[in-house]
């Protein structure tokens, strides 16, 4: 009797199997193992492990977003058949791990990242050698040379020629904001002084704080002197050094943590450029109280509901483009970038502050115009980093710190500050916060809307492409998972002659609709 239900209820099953035809969704992957040996070796697994986990810390320190750097570091691993390799970030730590199998015991290799050091030459180089690395051919002991080389390398351009950038950006921005010849001098001159200033600070250990704070006192100062000698306005000069500070900030960065879901890291970023700001404020209200015990009275004659100038000109508006794309540019440089990418990101944000004043002249406000400017830089930055022109981080960060809201800050301070005009402050200081939460989100949602043509978007997106697998991912959007081009068998060869293979785009259907592993955020390692 039993035996006859069971095979009642086996034949049923394999009924209504039938009866419910149709596609179904893969197996979640919790639970499933990706190796049940380790057949290239403990050396091996140590060695792939200590090469992600050196290209993590220089993605990092770049300003990378927690997602890329993740999303990176698999690729590589998984090109030297490590298919299980979990890479975690938690704020600034990085986690790399292979799991046990039945030979073999856990690996797992921690590294905090301490350093901060903007070289977009460096990542470029990256780039290249992750796309050689998952093109196939490279040994892992070629690959740690080659990252030997990278990392070791010093900046490619000499100290004065990224102060001499940081001038140029500060030019452009002052250009940007209509002031005249004199105060563009006066302009680049200040750049100049804090960037000197805050490398012989950063040489001692001084905390991030306090250079902001010094940074921004010099740029009052100045401005103070300006004022009273040369009846030159405060605003342009101190907004100008409020943009060049604002600038190191890892904004892109943050959003793209939260909207990917890496929130305790995207709040760890938003907390610190908070807390950065709130140096540049203390650095101008220093400066100001400077300026009153020196018995200098300083006035301005504006709209407080206004957080940005419009120029209304032929003139004004081509030297505010041209500002725009000086400042892209020279950002690239005082960043220590390529000199195509230099050119390229000057192009970039003088088409983003086009839209911008388009716009605003249309009767957009600053917050809406600067966001959908910010989406124009993020499909940008997608589409010439698809065209392997320049990695989308150098582009899209280049594109919307001339957009940034150095002048509401500004205003914002001098109200509470000086006049003790809290309601016009306190306007001005939510539209400064308003504008950046609008450029870091805005680049973000560009991406995402631009991340099909990397791998889909049909004829467009072949129309488009550059034949190879990539090199630094951008996870935002339709983040396509690579898989080994082919079933390669283990190497008989020593674990040196080990070489990576290649890999491509699973753009099946179950690679569409299978699931990914969540982001970790630390949690669980």
């Amino acid at each position: 009797m039993a035996r006859e239900r069971s095979n009642s209820g086996a034949r049923l099953g394999r009924g209504l199997q039938n009866a419910l035809r149709g596609r179904r969704d893969p197996a979640p992957l919790a639970g499933q193992r990706s190796r049940t040996q380790n057949a290239l070796g403990e050396l091996h697994t140590r060695k792939v492990l200590d090469l992600t986990i050196r290209l993590a810390e220089v993605m990092l320190s770049s300003g990378s977003g927690t997602a890329d750097v993740v999303a990176t570091a698999q690729d590589v691993a998984r090109a030297y058949r490590l298919t299980d390799c979990v890479v975690d970030i938690f704020v600034t730590t990085v986690f790399v791990s292979a799991p046990p199998t039945a030979d073999s015991p856990p690996v797992t290799i921690v590294r905090s990242v301490q350093a901060r050091s903007t070289d977009y030459t460096r990542v470029a180089e990256l780039d290249r050698l992750v796309g050689r690395i998952t093109s196939g051919g490279v040994t892992v002991d070629e690959a740690h040379a080659a990252m030997d080389e990278v990392a070791e390398r010093p900046h490619p351009y000499p100290r004065w020629v990224a102060t001499a950038g940081w001038a140029g950006f500060a030019l452009g921005i002052a250009m940007l904001f209509g002031g005249n010849w004199l105060t563009c001098v006066l302009a680049a001159v200040t750049a100049a002084m804090i960037d000197r200033a805050g490398r012989l600070l950063n040489r001692i250990g001084t905390p991030f704080f306090f250079q902001h704070v010094v940074g921004a006192m010099i740029a009052t100062l100045v401005a103070v002197a300006a004022y009273y000698f040369a009846g030159q306005g405060p605003t342009a000069l101190v907004a100008t050094g409020i943009v060049m500070l604002l600038a190191g900030m890892t904004l892109v960065g943050a959003m793209q943590d939260a909207v990917t879901g890496y929130m305790l890291t995207a709040v760890t970023r938003l907390g610190e450029a908070v807390f950065l700001t709130a140096g540049i404020v203390v650095g101008i209200l220093a400066g100001l109280q400077v300026a009153e015990i020196l018995g200098v009275t300083i006035e301005l004659h504006v709209d407080a509901t206004e957080t940005f100038i419009i120029p209304n000109r032929p003139l004004t508006i081509s030297l505010a483009v041209v500002g725009a794309a000086l400042a892209g540019a020279s950002l690239t440089v005082a960043s220590y970038a390529p000199r195509r990418s230099v050119v390229i990101a000057g192009m970039t944000a003088g088409v983003a502050e086009s839209v911008l004043l388009a716009l605003s002249r249309a009767g957009f406000g600053q917050v809406v115009a600067s966001g959908i400017a910010a989406v124009g830089v993020g499909v940008l930055a997608t589409l010439i980093s698809i065209r392997r022109q320049a990695p989308a981080l150098v582009t899209a960060t280049a594109g919307i710190m001339p957009m940034l809201p150095g002048l509401a800050v500004f205003r914002a301070v001098f109200y509470l500050a000086s006049d003790e005009d809290v309601g016009d402050g306190l306007r001005q200081l939510v539209a400064a916060a308003a504008v950046a939460l609008a450029l870091g989100s805005g680049v973000v949602l560009g991406e995402f809307l631009g991340s099909p043509l990397r791998y889909r978007a049909g004829r467009i997106g072949q129309f488009l492409r550059v034949d190879g697998p990539p090199g630094l991912r951008r996870a935002v959007g339709a983040v396509v998972h690579l898989q080994s081009a082919e079933a390669t068998a283990p190497p008989t060869a020593g674990v040196s002659r080990v070489r990576s293979v290649a890999l491509e785009p699973a753009l099946g259907e179950d690679a569409d609709n299978g699931e990914q592993p969540p982001p970790g955020n630390g949690a669980g390692v």
